[in-house]
C-alpha cells in the first residue's frame, strides 16, 4: 500500500465535505444529532484548506490528516478516513509516523462514541480530561 499526503486545493472541498459525512456523521448523530444545514454552514465557514493534508492511498483520496505543532506539544487535530479505507492499518501507520517523528507529548480529542478511542489507547494515549462529549488524551514522551 502506497500512502502519501498532499496539499489541499479548493477542488478538494466537496471531497472533504463528503468525507466529513462518511467518517463522522454517525458519531455526531449519536452525540448531538445531525443538523445538515448547520453542519454544512459550519464546514463552509470554518474549514481552512491551509490546515491539514489529503491522505492518498495507491493514488486514491482516502482521508484527511491534520497535525498542529506547538512549542511544547503536538496536537493531532483530525484524522478522518473514508469507510472503505478504515480498519486497514492506515490510521495506525499515520500515528506511528507522528509518534516516531516527535519527542513532544501528543494531544488529541476524541468523541466518546468514536471507536478510534481503542486505537489511541493501544498506542498508550491516556485520558487527561473529559467532558460530556469528548475525551482529551495525551501520549507523554
Amino acid at each position: 500500500m502506497n500512502l502519501t499526503l498532499r496539499h489541499i486545493t479548493d477542488a478538494d472541498l466537496e471531497f472533504l465535505w463528503q468525507l466529513h459525512n462518511a467518517a463522522l456523521r454517525e458519531f455526531v448523530e449519536k452525540t448531538w444529532g445531525w443538523d445538515e444545514e448547520w453542519q454544512r454552514s459550519r464546514f463552509e465557514n470554518e474549514f481552512d484548506p491551509a490546515k491539514g493534508k489529503i491522505v492518498v492511498i495507491d493514488g486514491d483520496d482516502a482521508g484527511f490528516w491534520w497535525v498542529v505543532e506547538h512549542e511544547n506539544e503536538v496536537v493531532l487535530a483530525s484524522v478522518r478516513l473514508l469507510p472503505e479505507f478504515q480498519n486497514r492499518g492506515i490510521g495506525t501507520r499515520l500515528i506511528n509516523v507522528l509518534i516516531h517523528g516527535s519527542e513532544k507529548p501528543i494531544r488529541l480529542k476524541v468523541l466518546k462514541v468514536n471507536p478510534a478511542l481503542n486505537l489511541y489507547e493501544r498506542f498508550g494515549f491516556k485520558m487527561v480530561e473529559t467532558n460530556e462529549t469528548h475525551y482529551t488524551m495525551v501520549l507523554d514522551r
